[in-house]
């Protein structure tokens, strides 16, 4: 039986592209949606390849965070 996983991840360490390139890189693996809930971006996860072995909540997240920083660094202030 298939489970959906949701993430929650907060606007003021994640920034929304860096999530959308996180969800095309895993899209090999999932299926992903994404939704601006108030302070947060909350990411759903469905069906999940079942070959995938590891954690791939973790693994995006912190796909999506590094992308971020790298995102940031390359911001002009």
């Amino acid at each position: 039986m298939a489970t959906d996983l949701t993430i929650s991840l907060h606007r003021a360490m994640y920034m929304a592209q860096a999530i959308r390139d996180a969800m095309g890189v895993f899209d090999d693996f999932a299926t992903f949606s994404m939704e601006k809930k108030g302070d947060h971006y909350e990411v759903t996860i469905r069906d999940v390849d079942p070959e995938v072995d590891g954690d791939i909540v973790g693994e995006f997240s912190n796909f999506a965070l590094a992308h971020t920083i790298e995102r940031k660094r390359r911001t002009p202030k």
